[in-house]
C-alpha cells in the first residue's frame, strides 16, 4: 500500500519558477511564443510608442533639421490580482489519486510515498491554465472561470475597439446570410442552407427580438456576437447546438424567446479558401514578411482549412488521410484552441505583451492540510496571481471577426 503525505507546501519567490510560473506562462499561446511576455510587472508599466518619419535633404553645409516631431503614444500594462481557491476532503482526494494512478485491470498496490500536496496542484493547474489563457485573449466578460470584481478586457476585445487596426468584417454573401426567424429551442430558418454542414460555428449579430441563451440558467444572456455549433435540418434550416463558449463543458445550448432577424456570419470549409486569400491580400507587407508574424485562427476554422485541402486535392493518395499543414502562403497560422469563433488575428508576437511579476507578493501557491490545525480532515489549496495584457502598435494588427 501506498504510504499518504501532505506537506504543507507554499511556492513562493524562486520556487515559483516551476510551480506558479506554470500557471501564468504554460497558457497555450505563451509556450508557442505568441505573447511577449514581461517579468516583474508591480504596478502599472509604460509602454512607450515612438515613431517619426524620415526626410531626406539636399546636402548642406549647416546643420538644418527636418522639422518633424516624433509621435510618443503611451499603452499601459495594468496588472490584475485574483486567486483560485479550492477545499478538498482528505478521503476524497485520495480516491481520485487511486483513480487516477490505477492501470486498467491492474491489481496490484502502489508502494512508496505519495505527495497528495503535488498531487493536487497538477489535478487543477491545467484548467487553471486554461482560464488564464481564456482570460488573456477574452477578457472577464467572455471568461466564465473569472469571478473577480476588477476589469480586465483581454486583448481581442481591446484590439477589436482599437482605432487604427486594420479591421474587416464577414458581410460579404459568402461569409453570412439573414435569419428570418430563430425559435425559442434556437432552430434558425434561413433562405438557403447548402454552405453549411453539421458541426460548423456561425456568430449570430443584429438580432431582434426576445432570444436569449440559457445554458447557464435564467434570465441568460443576450445572444448578440455568441457563437454556436450547429446543426442542419433542411433546406432552410439548422439548429443551435452548443454555444462555442461551453467547447470543454459540452453542454447542450438552451434559450428563451425568439427572434424574427439576424445575421449569420461563418467561416466553414464551403469559404475558408476565400476567406484567407482576402486576408493574405489585404495584410501589411512589412508585417507579414517578419519572422515572428502569425496569422492567428480558432480551431474550427483550421479544421475548415484542412478539409478544403483535401477537397481541392487532386489526384494525390490519402488526400482525406495525411494531416495537413496549417500555413498559407508561407504564414503560420496558429490553431488558437480556447479562442473567439470565426476571428483571425493577425499579428507580431513582439507586438502582444503579457504582463507578470512571478517574484512578487502578489504570487503565490500554497497547499495546506488542516486537521494538524483545525482538526478538520480537508485540504486547501489558494493559488493567487497577477497579470496583464496589452498591444503595442494598434496600426501592425489586423482583425477580422464577425
Amino acid at each position: 500500500m501506498p504510504q499518504f503525505t501532505f506537506t504543507n507546501n507554499t511556492y513562493a519567490g524562486e520556487a515559483l519558477a516551476g510551480f506558479m510560473a506554470s500557471t501564468l506562462l504554460e497558457a497555450d499561446s505563451v509556450k508557442r511564443g505568441l505573447l511577449t511576455v514581461i517579468n516583474d510587472v508591480k504596478s502599472r508599466k509604460v509602454i512607450l510608442d515612438v515613431d517619426d518619419d524620415v526626410k531626406l535633404q539636399d546636402p548642406s553645409g549647416m546643420f538644418t533639421d527636418q522639422g518633424t516631431t516624433a509621435q510618443q503614444v503611451e499603452s499601459y500594462l495594468d496588472p490584475v490580482v485574483y486567486e483560485f481557491m479550492k477545499q478538498e476532503q482528505w478521503d476524497k482526494l485520495v480516491q481520485s489519486w487511486e483513480a487516477q494512478s490505477l492501470a486498467p485491470g491492474a491489481f496490484s498496490d502502489y508502494e512508496g510515498v505519495v505527495d497528495l500536496s503535488d498531487f493536487m496542484v497538477q489535478r487543477y493547474l491545467t484548467k487553471i491554465q486554461i482560464a488564464n489563457e481564456r482570460l488573456y485573449w477574452l477578457g472577464k466578460s467572455a471568461t466564465k472561470e473569472a469571478a473577480f470584481t476588477a476589469g480586465f478586457t483581454g486583448l481581442l476585445p481591446s484590439i477589436s475597439a482599437a482605432s487604427g487596426v486594420y479591421k474587416v468584417g464577414l458581410s460579404k454573401p459568402a461569409t453570412s446570410m439573414a435569419a428570418t426567424a430563430i425559435s425559442n429551442v434556437g432552430v434558425v430558418t434561413v433562405s438557403d442552407t447548402s454552405n453549411l454542414t453539421d458541426g460548423d460555428v456561425v456568430t449570430l449579430t443584429n438580432i431582434t427580438g426576445t432570444f436569449k441563451d440559457t445554458t447557464n440558467g435564467a434570465p441568460g444572456i443576450d445572444v448578440g456576437g455568441q457563437s454556436y455549433f450547429i446543426q442542419v435540418l433542411s433546406a432552410t434550416t439548422f439548429k443551435l447546438v452548443r454555444n462555442f463558449n461551453e467547447i470543454n463543458t459540452r453542454k447542450a445550448a438552451s434559450f428563451t424567446g425568439t427572434s424574427t432577424a439576424a445575421t449569420v456570419s461563418y467561416i466553414n470549409a464551403s469559404n475558408v479558401l476565400g476567406v484567407l486569400s482576402s486576408v493574405y491580400s489585404q495584410l501589411d507587407p512589412a508585417d507579414r514578411v517578419q519572422d515572428d508574424f502569425n496569422l492567428q485562427i480558432p480551431l474550427h476554422v483550421g479544421y475548415a482549412y484542412a478539409q478544403a485541402q483535401a477537397n481541392k486535392a487532386t489526384n494525390v493518395l490519402n488526400a482525406f488521410a495525411d494531416k495537413k499543414k496549417m500555413d498559407y502562403l508561407g504564414i503560420p497560422l496558429q490553431l488558437m484552441n480556447h479562442w473567439q469563433a470565426n476571428t483571425i488575428l493577425g499579428a507580431r508576437s513582439s507586438n502582444l505583451f503579457l504582463g507578470v511579476d512571478l517574484l512578487g507578493d502578489a504570487s503565490e501557491l500554497s497547499t495546506v492540510y488542516m486537521k494538524p490545525y483545525t482538526n478538520d480532515n480537508v485540504v486547501r489549496m489558494k493559488a493567487r496571481m497577477k497579470a496583464a495584457v496589452n498591444f503595442k502598435f494598434a496600426n501592425e494588427l489586423f482583425y477580422l471577426s464577425a
